[in-house]
C-alpha cells in the first residue's frame, strides 16, 4: 500500500486517479465507470477502490467546497472549473461505491484494518465524504 496517511489524497494511486480524471475528456462517464466497477465487484481491488474514492472526493469538493489536503497545487482551481458539470446523477453511485470500499469485500479496507493506529481515522474520513454527498 503506497499510503502515507489516511486522507483520500495521501496515496500514490490516488494521484494516478486524479491525473486520469484531470486528463479525461469525459469526466462524468469516467467517474461513473469507476463507481460501477467498485459497485459491481465481488471483491474491490485496491486500485479500483482508490479511483472510486478520488472520484467521490472530487464530487464532494465540487458540491460542498471541501478542501482536501492535496499535493496537487492546481487541484482547487481545477475543481472550480468543474462547477459547470452536473455531477448530481453520480452522487448516489458515489455513496454506494464508498459503502463497497468500506465493506468486508474490499482490499483497501483489509489493508487499513492492519493499521491499528490510523484505521478508525481512515474509515471516518470516508464516512464523512459519504455523509456530505447525501
Amino acid at each position: 500500500m503506497g499510503a502515507w496517511n489516511y486522507g483520500v489524497f495521501d496515496d500514490d494511486i490516488a494521484y494516478d486517479a486524479l491525473d486520469d480524471l484531470r486528463e479525461s475528456l469525459e469526466i462524468i462517464t469516467d467517474m461513473e465507470k469507476y463507481f460501477d466497477v467498485v459497485i459491481e465487484a465481488k471483491y474491490v481491488e485496491y486500485d479500483e477502490g482508490c479511483y472510486a474514492l478520488v472520484s467521490a472526493a472530487v464530487i464532494d469538493s465540487v458540491f460542498n467546497e471541501k478542501q482536501y489536503r492535496c499535493d496537487d497545487e492546481d487541484y482547487f482551481e481545477w475543481v472550480k472549473a468543474l462547477k459547470s458539470f452536473d455531477f448530481t446523477p453520480l452522487k448516489q453511485k458515489a455513496i454506494v461505491a464508498i459503502d463497497a470500499v468500506l465493506s468486508d469485500s474490499s482490499e483497501i479496507k483489509e489493508l487499513w484494518e492492519e493499521n491499528k493506529e490510523l484505521y478508525s481515522e481512515w474509515r471516518e474520513d470516508k464516512i464523512s465524504i459519504r455523509e456530505r454527498l447525501r
